[in-house]
């Protein structure tokens, strides 16, 4: 069995990119930072790259500034290729199902103010499954 999952809370770094990838199709990118807090002396953080796709490309471009507070929902892949000077290059970067802003309208960071609060947003958890049917089965592991 493989399994491949990412959940991420972070805030996004700048503004969505859009573009158009080789098959045509809009690709949104943008980072998130997180943080790791091991003491209140030793804070990292990490950034990582958010692809999106279809309707969570649209979602994201229309709805989603630098600033907001996220939660991503995704999977891992790896992107290689060969460079201009020939080199091996090789990068890591989260497609996401799901993005789902977690800051409110009222309490926004400066510069979101038009973006809807979480309650007004529209639904776009693409990996819909009626869990109802599997409140009396125990768990399969």
């Amino acid at each position: 069995m493989n399994y491949n999952k990412v959940i991420l809370v972070g805030r996004i770094t700048q503004d969505p990119q859009m573009r158009t990838g080789n098959s045509g199709n809009e690709v949104v990118t943008f980072s998130i930072a997180v943080n790791r807090n091991y003491s209140k002396e030793d804070k990292q953080t990490d950034f990582f790259r958010i692809v999106c796709f279809g309707k969570n490309a649209e979602f994201v471009v229309s709805y989603i500034k630098k600033g907001r507070l996220l939660l991503v929902d995704g999977s891992l892949r790896n992107n290689s290729w060969t460079d201009k000077e020939g080199k091996q290059r090789v990068t890591t970067e989260i497609v996401a199902n799901r993005v789902q802003p977690l800051d409110k309208k009222n309490g926004a960071i400066e510069g979101t103010q038009d973006v809807p609060s979480e309650d007004q947003l529209p639904s776009l958890d693409e990996g819909n499954v009626d869990s109802s049917q599997d409140e009396d089965n125990d768990v399969p592991f």
